[in-house]
């Protein structure tokens, strides 16, 4: 025969511990989701951190990108490094806040920059936007033909600029010392995480004449 059970007296309920069980399910399962589809880093958690892939970084070229940087940036290795490459646009579709998104923008293909494109190039880099200048991209402006670097106006790229036009002085043009050369980079720090796995170069192209700035930091 079954025992009843008296009145008043209850069945024996779950510790708090149990309780919280599938509340920590959920909560895993849902970081999970999260690392899988990119909205939060756990690529670099240890252990775990293979199973979810690298944030993405989100690259932009002002200008116009050489086939042999797109080459570079779409192939397969920068595409498992995380690289999301969208494209070259025209310096004069760039206007304030166009380049909020992205991570790293690429100065290359176009030596004329007006000082709208100037502008929001140096304030997206004053809040942590990285930024690659290729040869003399953007050393010119749209409204002054005499002008020529890029430390023309006042909050613009000359602000974020680690190294000065070799052909300026005092907005003035002076000259413009560019050479065609084959030759080799020599890496000064290959420490620098920028240079992981890269070796000495072989290079060919022009090259740009440029002065560092007492807050550059030479690497190459």
């Amino acid at each position: 025969m079954r025992k009843m059970k008296k009145k008043g007296q209850y069945a024996p309920t779950q510790g708090y511990g149990e309780s919280f069980i599938p509340l920590i399910l959920i909560v895993v399962l849902g970081l999970f989701i999260a690392g899988k589809f990119g909205y939060i880093d756990l690529h670099s958690v240890p252990v775990i951190g293979s199973l979810f892939p690298a944030p993405y970084i989100k690259v932009v070229t002002v200008g116009r990108a050489s086939p042999q940087f797109e080459y570079l940036i779409k192939s397969e290795n920068m595409q498992v490094a995380g690289i999301a490459y969208a494209g070259s646009i025209s310096p004069d579709a760039v206007v304030p806040g166009a380049l909020n998104n992205f991570d790293i923008i690429v100065l290359q293909g176009s030596t004329t920059c007006d000082r709208t494109a100037r502008k929001a190039i140096a304030e997206r880099v004053k809040v942590g936007g990285k930024l690659v200048v290729i040869g003399d991209a953007c050393t010119r402006v749209t409204d002054d033909p005499n002008a020529l670097g890029w430390d023309i106006g006042i909050g613009l790229l000359g602000d974020v600029m680690p190294v000065r036009y070799g052909g300026v002085l005092m907005h003035e043009k002076t000259g413009e010392s560019r050479v065609y050369a084959d030759g080799k980079f020599k890496i000064i720090d290959p420490d620098h995480v920028m240079f992981n796995g890269i070796t000495n170069f072989a290079f060919s192209g022009t090259l740009t004449n440029v002065f560092p700035n007492s807050n550059a930091n030479v690497l190459a």
